[in-house]
C-alpha cells in the first residue's frame, strides 16, 4: 500500500510572504536621538528600556509599546506620529 501524495501549495499564504519583510527604518527617531546626542543605551535609561529594545525600533524589527511610546514621546518632545509614521 503506497501512500498518497501530498500536493504543493501553489501560492504562498499571506503570513509566508511577508515572514522575512521588516519594517522601515525609523530616520526620524534616529535624528531626534542623535541630535540630543544621546546613546541607545542612554536613551533606554530615560524612557526605561533597554538599549537593544531601542535598536529594535529604530530598525523597525519591534513596534513600541504604550509605556515607551508615551516616554519618547517625552523625552524626544516630538508627537507619536512624526516618530513612527508607519504605524
Amino acid at each position: 500500500m503506497t501512500k498518497p501524495k501530498r500536493k504543493k501549495r501553489k501560492k504562498p499564504f499571506p503570513s509566508d510572504e511577508f515572514r522575512n519583510v521588516k519594517g522601515a527604518k525609523r530616520k526620524r527617531m534616529i535624528a531626534e536621538r542623535k541630535a540630543r546626542k544621546l546613546t541607545q543605551v542612554q536613551l533606554g535609561k530615560m524612557v526605561g528600556c533597554s538599549a537593544v529594545m531601542i535598536g529594535a525600533i529604530e530598525s523597525g524589527r519591534s513596534n513600541p509599546g504604550l509605556e515607551v511610546s508615551l516616554q519618547l514621546e517625552l523625552v524626544l518632545e516630538t508627537s507619536f506620529f512624526e516618530l513612527f509614521p508607519d504605524l
